[in-house]
């Protein structure tokens, strides 16, 4: 297990990278397309996962380095990936490659959802502390 913030840091920027462009290239392999127009490179991957990375970045930055800590971001990454991958999943399906305003709500909605995600694992985490 990473035990110190900067391996915590650089651990979860380079997961979301991987998670990102690591699914757009197995649904491409997978399915002979990507979720944006251009493929792998359209910058809006990169967008996407630097806008994913913020929430589990400040979450290190921020929060108290001890072992829950660390235990916490990589449940909330676990639980991020699964919820990425599936919604990557449905959206590739669902529709051709995405371009325009459908690119800006995907590129709200992934980090919110990562947000979302840190903070309901924190105040989780808290109230198992205090009881």
């Amino acid at each position: 297990m990473i035990k110190t913030n900067v391996g915590m840091l650089v651990g979860s920027i380079v997961g979301v990278f991987v998670l990102v462009y690591g699914t757009a290239f197995l649904f491409h392999l997978l399915f002979g397309r990507y979720m944006l127009e251009g493929g792998l490179a359209n910058l809006n991957y990169g967008v996407l996962a630097l806008l994913c990375a913020v929430p589990f970045v400040l979450k290190v930055l921020i929060g108290r380095s001890n072992r829950s800590t660390n235990h916490l971001i990589l449940m909330s990454v676990a639980l991020f990936s699964v919820l990425f991958v599936l919604v990557h999943l449905v959206m590739l399906l669902s529709t051709e490659a995405m371009q325009g305003d459908a690119v800006t709500r995907m590129l709200a909605v992934f980090p919110i959802s990562a947000l979302l995600l840190v903070v309901t694992l924190h105040f989780t985490a808290r109230n198992e502390k205090m009881s």
